[in-house]
């Protein structure tokens, strides 16, 4: 069994990020793979979900009685069902005390009334059950996924169920969920990614609640008890903040029965009202540099962008796409091919509900530091100025329609698309926003990354060590 529950960072250093991140939204009606060979199913490990049959996606979309929203996708291919119940419970939520989100998503696995950690993984394990959870700036997600045979299912989705609404918080585990806390502060702090990426988005984010860590600090943690855990968990893992999803081998009359009975089982109360949006453009510029002792100097860049259902996500992505999004972007192919100032080099638009911040991430000679950060901010400004060519949006447009089978091949796939769709408002189409890439001209990119982005307002973060600066070479013909 599959029992993993964790804090999700968005990656820094992924050329392809920009890519799959607008094809996690933007998918085809139909997904195209390969059957496999049939065989006698007898467990999770056994079946590998990415080798079905295509198949028609009809997305059913409703509300419980209990405010509950559910998207269902109904599929025979595998006799396995998912289900995942995101709530609006991230750390933007942490209020006062930084942390409170990230403590009490780790204990929901923790024990419930009659049954602790080691009991719970052992029922899951045995009944050939998986359970991951993760949380972020936004969300508390939990998944399932189970066997669709009547008996197991049901024993595997009472006892989600049970954490998901019941949770015991008992002192005991709330204490060493403290301490693994701590121990996990201590581990970001040693990642010179984890560490700058924070500095950065406390400079993007000021007094927004995006400025702060995750996993919180010493300080906030010291403050939380199992009280103020189970306060936390009655306000924001009610029914109307939940939205459910459902997956796989199950009727439409089951899906419904289930979603049912999961809204009643968990606390009742309003759903929280939405973060406020996070776009200042007016923010002044800033540096921060963090000394240490690197043979490379990481620097990142960043500046508010808008949220996924705002109407100009879609251009915005793709241009991040052109600029920085794959080995043939503008920024690869100056700081790289050109110049050889860079292995890697990366822009994107973490999906956040507020607004994630548009950031470029690089690494490169410390002694080149100040020069490269330069290049990196002209190159910005010419793009403002000149926006895309056509060779370019017509060969990210190609990609980007090219891998649309390959994002709804799996089980697991889907409910990840519907997770986007349900949290951010985003059309309940699988192709919606391709169709809507595909039609975007260059002045429509053009307009949109000017509307939303200044050349001169980059928040900066680098982190390596401090040397004497050298100018760049002169480009070689």
């Amino acid at each position: 069994m599959t029992n993993a529950f964790t804090s999700k960072r968005h990656p820094l250093a992924r050329l392809a990020f920009m890519t799959t991140l607008l094809l996690n939204l933007c998918l085809s009606a139909q997904a195209q793979a390969t059957e496999g060979p049939t065989t006698a199913l007898q467990s999770l490990q056994t079946l590998d979900d990415s080798q079905i049959a295509a198949r028609p996606l009809s997305i059913r979309a409703y509300a419980t009685h209990e405010r509950t929203r559910v998207l269902f996708i109904e599929t025979h291919a595998l006799p396995i069902v998912d289900i995942s119940v995101r709530f609006s419970a991230g750390s933007s939520r942490d209020g006062d005390l930084p942390g409170l989100a990230n403590l009490t998503l780790k204990l929901l696995n923790q024990g419930v009334e009659g049954m602790d950690a080691k009991a719970i993984a052992e029922t899951f394990d045995q009944l050939g059950a998986q359970l991951t959870a993760s949380v972020d700036k936004d969300e508390a997600r939990l998944t399932l996924r189970t066997l669709s045979d009547g008996e197991t299912r049901k024993a595997a989705i009472d006892l989600f169920t049970r954490l998901i609404a019941q949770p015991a918080f008992a002192p005991a585990a709330v204490e060493r969920a403290k301490a693994s806390a701590l121990n996990a502060i201590g581990l970001v702090q040693q990642n010179p990614t984890a560490r700058l990426q924070q500095t950065l988005h406390a400079q993007v984010y000021g007094n927004h609640p995006y400025a702060r860590p995750v996993e919180g600090n010493a300080q906030s943690l010291a403050l939380i008890d199992a009280e103020k855990v189970r306060g936390f968990h009655q306000n924001a893992y009610t029914a109307a903040n939940a939205l459910l999803v459902i997956v796989g081998d199950i009727s439409n009359d089951e899906a419904t029965d289930l979603s049912i009975a999961i809204s009643q089982a968990l606390p009742q109360g309003p759903a929280l009202v939405p973060v406020e949006l996070a776009m200042d453009l007016t923010s002044p510029p800033g540096h921060t540099h963090l000394e240490a002792p690197y043979s490379q100097t990481l620097i990142m860049l960043a500046q508010p962008s808008v949220p996924a259902n705002h109407p100009d996500y879609v251009a915005l992505q793709v241009a991040s796409l052109i600029f920085g999004g794959s080995n043939s972007s503008r920024l690869i192919n100056e700081l790289r091919h050109k110049r050889g100032l860079s292995y890697a080099a990366s822009a994107f638009i973490p999906l956040w509900q507020a607004g994630g911040p548009w950031t470029i991430s690089l690494q490169t000679a410390p002694d080149q530091q100040d020069a490269t950060l330069a290049l990196v901010k002209t190159l910005f400004a010419e793009w403002l100025r000149d926006g895309p060519t056509e060779e370019e949006l017509v060969a990210v447009k190609r990609r980007l329609a090219g891998n649309l089978p390959l994002t709804s091949a799996s089980n697991a796939q889907m409910v990840q698309q519907l997770l986007l769709m349900g949290a951010h408002d985003l059309p309940r189409n699988f192709d919606a926003l391709v169709i809507h890439a595909q039609k975007l001209s260059r002045q429509d990119i053009k307009d949109a990354i000017n509307r939303y982005s200044r050349a001169d307002k980059w928040k900066v973060a680098s982190l390596g060590p401090t040397v004497e600066q050298r100018p760049l070479s002169a480009v070689q013909p």
